[in-house]
């Protein structure tokens, strides 16, 4: 592990943080002019945690947006390639001009906290902060697992090749819990090993699938006619240059997206977040008293540089009511624990099933239907009445769905296929008013991919190796090595963790987390209003969407059809197609298409 520094401070006298950084992080290298740069925007430019100030909104976004594509660090993708942008150039930026409105602030806000309380106030700012060499496991989904005032972009396993090297150590983190256990040498064993079969398989699942989707056998969209032709017919020369750029794309994006399975829950990653005061204080306090070392220590060096920024948002932090927040997400934690190893061994657990509808409202139509009326009506009908109509109506014919209600429900939604529309208009807010849940057995590389819907209750049970995601592809002829590599590496994953699991310390049971793959299965629940569900399932179904969380979804709307058959017609733009082969070559063309546009505005703005 790294040396980091960590200045001590009130709010770390409880809480217990290992002095290095459980990765072997070291400052990146930057010339005297460059840090001088960064000290204007970043709250350090040598730790891989910081918070992002005094930059417009529209460079942070864009900024952030690139860091998931690429392997740079955000102070790097900065400097490269956004330190110049106009809008940097007329804005004013150096700390000197912030002083005296800092000073003012701080005593505004000693005021306001004093008259109104703080929860509202805080709410009005914002910061941008990231975080890099954080685990998948941990680091990430800590602190992404937050859904209102917050917004996330992380590092993805589908466009960044996670097989390289920093300073001669692969990507994974080194969780101080095994480190300093007896398993830490069997643990790294296994950390290199998967890493090195990630990294020495890529060229074999690359090759195999240039020979299953080969080039020539791609159709696309002629520029010049607009029809649907082969590649080997396509005559003009610049857009058999953009298609064959697109294809490289999308196949890499493949090859990624196929070989993502042999990645370990220790794989550093980078993300940028940001948050509204509240968030962040909330995220803070939640991290300050998690079980894991790693997000207790990402805690405090998140509360040490958003201190620089927003000091007077965090004062609920280093306080008796911090205290008392951190104190009581323990008590939770630890009474749902003792619960449920009182009942656990009760409970048959046989169920292999991947997705399952849980839970169901047997009344959403009249739910959905009085709401509809509700809000529409213009003689003021009080819900109560409007509801007791609803049951009326739907006891009358005595059936599972009413037909009346069903018919009010389809006449107040515009049909969302016609005239260009799209997945983006959303039905009206009264199908939130009726709720489904649906259960998923799945890779635990598709849960992280649906967890990322903020506005739905998804939970998920703890990681274990037992069971694993096999890719089809892995099972094809030619990949034969392949397949050997990744049963042989999840067995070694599943017995290193059976040791931590059987070695009744609290903490490597806990630790045992970072002992599965991305390709281990994990069941989790996602709970969320038939509004939500529609677009979530429309979303995630797309063409170019990852093929394990697009069956997921198809899976899921499925099953809510068959027990809610009036939702067919709602769920317009799910996408049913089993699979596309390479399902980022039409979106990857009509990228380059757009930047060819861009490009020719430009030049005809310079002539």
């Amino acid at each position: 592990m790294s040396d980091i520094s960590i200045k001590s401070n009130s709010v770390l006298s409880s809480i217990k943080v290992p002095e290095k950084f459980p990765f072997p992080y070291v400052p990146e290298k930057f010339t005297s002019k460059e840090k001088k740069i960064l000290t204007q925007f970043f709250t350090n430019y040598d730790k891989p945690v910081f918070a992002i100030f005094n930059l417009p909104q529209e460079v942070v976004g864009a900024m952030f947006s690139r860091y998931s594509r690429t392997a740079k660090s955000v102070r790097r993708l900065f400097l490269d390639e956004f330190c110049n942008t106009e809008a940097l150039r007329t804005a004013e930026n150096t700390e000197k001009n912030f002083k005296k409105a800092k000073e003012r602030t701080a005593d505004f806000y000693k005021r306001v906290f004093a008259e109104f309380g703080d929860d509202s106030v805080i709410q009005m700012g914002s910061v941008h902060i990231a975080f890099e060499y954080v685990s998948q496991l941990i680091g990430a989904k800590a602190v992404e697992d937050q859904r209102i005032g917050a917004s996330y972009i992380e590092k993805s396993t589908r466009y960044v090749d996670f097989g390289s090297f920093v300073n001669g150590h692969r990507l994974f983190m080194e969780p101080p819990e095994i480190m300093r256990s007896s398993y830490s040498k069997r643990f790294i064993k296994l950390n290199n090993a998967l890493f090195d079969a990630y990294a020495n398989n890529m060229p074999k699942v690359l090759h195999h699938l240039k020979n299953r989707f080969p080039l020539d056998a791609q159709k696309v969209e002629d520029t010049q006619s607009g029809k649907l032709l082969g590649y080997k017919n396509i005559k003009d020369q610049k857009a058999r240059a953009m298609i064959q750029g697109a294809y490289e794309r999308s196949i890499k994006a493949k090859t990624l997206d196929t070989i993502r399975p042999f990645l370990p829950l220790t794989t550093v990653t980078n993300l940028g977040a940001h948050f509204s005061g509240q968030s962040a204080e909330n995220m803070i306090n939640k991290m300050l008293s998690s079980s894991y070392v790693e997000v207790r220590l990402l805690g405090v060096l998140a509360y040490q540089e958003l201190s620089k920024v927003i000091p007077n948002f965090l004062h609920n932090i280093d306080h008796p009511f911090g205290e008392i927040a951190r104190n009581y997400r323990k008590e939770v934690r630890d009474r749902m624990s003792e619960v449920a190893v009182r009942v656990e061994r009760k409970v048959k657990n046989d169920d292999k099933t991947e997705t399952k509808i849980i839970d169901y409202e047997s009344d959403a139509d009249v739910k959905i239907a009085s709401q509809i009326l509700y809000t529409s009506n213009r003689k003021l009908l009080s819900k109560k009445e409007i509801v007791a109509w609803c049951k009326r109506t739907k006891k009358k014919k005595g059936k599972k769905w009413s037909p009346t209600l069903i018919k009010i429900i389809s006449s107040a939604v515009p049909d969302r296929r016609r005239d260009g529309r799209n997945r983006r208009q959303k039905l009206p807010r009264a199908f939130e008013h009726a709720y489904v849940e649906v259960e998923f057995f799945k890779d635990i590389g598709t849960y992280k991919d649906l967890q990322r819907n903020r506005l739905s209750s998804t939970e998920r049970q703890f990681y274990k190796a037992e069971d694993f995601y096999i890719p089809p592809e892995f099972k094809e002829k030619g990949m034969e090595e392949v397949l050997n590599d990744y049963l042989q590496l999840s067995k070694e994953t599943m017995s290193l963790q059976k040791k931590l699991l059987n070695s009744g310390k609290e903490e490597l049971i806990n630790a045992s987390e970072y002992v599965t793959l991305l390709g281990n299965k994990v069941r989790f629940n996602v709970r969320a209003n038939l509004r939500q569900w529609v677009f979530f399932a429309e979303l995630r179904t797309i063409a170019g969407g990852h093929p394990t969380y697009r069956r997921a979804l198809q899976e899921a709307v499925s099953q809510i059809i068959d027990k809610m058959p009036f939702m067919k017609k709602i769920f317009a733009h799910v996408d049913w197609t089993k699979d596309y082969g390479l399902g980022r070559l039409k979106a990857e063309i009509s990228t380059q298409k757009r930047l060819a546009d861009i490009k020719s505005v430009k030049d005809v703005r310079k002539k």
